[in-house]
């Protein structure tokens, strides 16, 4: 890359290359580096969802809806994360959006 030029960042979407690999969003995402580096911290699929999980949460309390149960495994997860137990946040994040998204298809049937 010559001085003075920027790279030029393709938008990736989910099941393209090195998604499998490194899954860096819910959908897609901008890669701020080359195709096959570690991702950036902002990047992080986990801090991702976790963050998704906040403003999901946030909806529903805006909404009336009582999240106190939401928010102590959000907390749960987040705590675990910051500790280093990525596997482990990974998991408790993901069963947080199983059961919002279960929630949220239930209280759509009523």
């Amino acid at each position: 890359m010559s001085e003075g030029t920027r790279p030029v960042h393709r938008r990736v979407r989910r099941g393209e290359g090195e998604v499998t690999s490194w899954p860096r969003g819910l959908v897609e995402y901008v890669a701020k580096g080359p195709e096959d580096e570690v991702p950036a911290p902002e990047e992080d699929r986990t801090l991702n969802r976790l963050r998704l999980a906040g403003r999901l949460i946030s909806v529903l309390r805006a909404g009336g809806t009582d999240v106190d149960r939401e928010v102590r495994e959000l907390r749960a997860a987040e705590r675990a994360f910051r500790a280093g137990e990525l596997e482990r946040a990974g998991r408790l994040v993901d069963e947080l959006l199983g059961a919002l998204d279960a929630r949220h298809r239930h209280e759509n049937e009523k």
